[in-house]
């Protein structure tokens, strides 16, 4: 069976226009800010070139550092989630799970020790149906019962 993981992050065509445009940004503002503040002329320009370092700082590290982590990833081990908002935020191994509950945005999932009740209203209907089908796949595969909620 194939691994299924869910990643919402920005296209690379998108990363790297906003990279060039982040870069030119800074370079220029940070260009403003140095010769205003040389000719010690600490006006309206000299602060239009702070806001504008910052703002493309801001831009940078946006598509670079601050993009998100992996969501879901599913595989014949382990369901790992890391969602916002969730009672769980790490994994859940298969062997441990005894029933899998399947609802029309959330999931119910009992194991040996914890019931879990994992809301995926905020994930798109394309990655939604996907997670179900994979969820049914590995359950058939292991004989974990599963049922409609």
């Amino acid at each position: 069976m194939d691994d299924l993981k869910i990643i919402y992050t920005l296209p690379a065509k998108v990363k790297i226009f906003a990279l060039i445009t982040g870069g030119f940004l800074f370079a220029m503002a940070i260009g403003i800010s140095i010769y205003q503040a040389l000719h010690n002329k600490l006006d309206f320009m000299f602060y239009v070139g702070v806001t504008g370092t910052v703002l493309a700082a801001l831009l940078i590290f946006t598509v670079t550092v601050w993009q998100s982590d992996l969501i879901i990833e599913i595989d014949n081990e382990e369901f790992r989630i890391k969602l916002p908002k969730q009672r769980i935020n790490g994994s859940i191994l298969w062997e441990t799970v005894t029933q899998l509950g399947i609802g029309l945005s959330h999931l119910t999932l009992t194991t040996t020790g914890t019931n879990y009740k994992i809301d995926l209203g905020n994930l798109k209907y394309n990655d939604l149906k996907r997670i179900k089908a994979k969820l049914i796949e590995v359950c058939e595969g292991k004989n974990i019962p599963y049922g409609n909620i």
